[in-house]
């Protein structure tokens, strides 16, 4: 009999404790519900806050922007107006191909070189990988004017090599450095360890490891952050504006200036002729489109990598 009633109490103690977290329950459910709803209702407002001006600015956009993507737009380089002309505005064929030379040159320079760094961070644990940790992180929330500087003052001022293409890739690469670093090194940290002791315990070379066993496995992170950088510096202008040279020619050798979509959108928002002001609702809208892809490829891509693997 004493050792039912010893059997018994744990369980009378373990009823009471459920009596009493009932109780409780009971007690603040009003109070908590109405903290959800208001809570759920400030997420609203919050989002529709969000989400009203962001509409409004893709209204204008499509209303003002669609009209301005004919053939014309893609194919003819820039015109400039004249009393006899003055709609005459050409296209922004240089600036759509610019466009798509500064960015496939910075991608080229910032990715072997991004995707290395983000996985020596995270493979390391010295000092040396500290230091280039926080540089990355500094370097991502700097000012992108400042990359177009650093191009200007280091290409042009002493290196001599003029405005040229290569010289807003280099801009748009330091740019984009932070971004693929803080990303790789995101994707080498999920991938587990067991995979890495799996590959050093066959023998392998720790470097062999990282190439053939790490690195496949977090490719699905890394080429997100590198769209999502790529994505990010297409429609940056600070960091070309100094360096690429603009100009009204059809080209994407390195060496020779270039113009770009951005460039063109500032130079013809202060034009005084109506036309090539409407002119930059074209660009923009093309700019949005470009960006959008490129999220949109990322997203599609991590997604059915995701489901892959699972």
């Amino acid at each position: 009999m004493n050792d039912l009633t010893e059997l018994d109490e744990p369980i009378e103690i373990a009823q009471t404790m459920r009596d009493e977290i009932r109780r409780v329950s009971n007690a603040t459910r009003a109070r908590r519900l109405m903290v959800s709803r208001v809570m759920t209702t400030l997420c609203a407002v919050t989002l529709a806050v969000t989400a009203v001006p962001l509409a409004l600015l893709l209204y204008q956009l499509i209303k003002r922007g669609a009209p301005e993507l004919t053939w014309t737009f893609f194919t003819k380089v820039p015109e400039t107006p004249s009393l006899i002309a003055p709609n005459a505005t050409g296209g922004l064929s240089n600036a759509i191909l610019g466009s798509i030379a500064l960015n496939v040159y910075a991608s080229i320079l910032a990715i072997p070189i991004g995707v290395l760094v983000g996985v020596y961070l995270a493979e390391s644990m010295n000092k040396f990988a500290a230091t280039l940790r926080v540089i990355a992180q500094t370097m991502a929330g700097a000012p992108s004017i400042l990359m177009g500087l650093f191009a200007f003052s280091f290409l042009l001022q002493d290196l001599h090599i003029g405005f040229s293409a290569i010289a807003g890739s280099f801009a748009l690469a330091v740019l984009m450095l932070p971004v693929i670093i803080i990303a790789t090194e995101i994707a080498v940290l999920n991938v587990p360890n067991t995979l890495r002791e799996a590959g050093l315990a066959l023998g392998a070379k720790p470097h062999k490891v990282s190439m053939r066993v790490v690195i496949p496995s977090a490719l699905t992170g890394i080429v997100t952050g590198c769209i999502l950088a790529i994505s990010r510096a297409i429609g940056e202008t600070a960091p070309v504006l100094l360096v690429i040279g603009g100009g009204y020619l059809n080209t994407w050798k390195p060496l020779s200036p270039v113009s770009a979509l951005p460039l063109s959108i500032y130079e013809n928002a202060k034009s005084e002729w109506p036309s090539q002001r409407a002119q930059v609702w074209g660009a923009a809208l093309l700019l949005v489109i470009f960006v959008f892809i490129l999220s949109l490829t990322a997203r599609i891509w991590a997604s059915r990598k995701q489901k892959v693997s699972n």
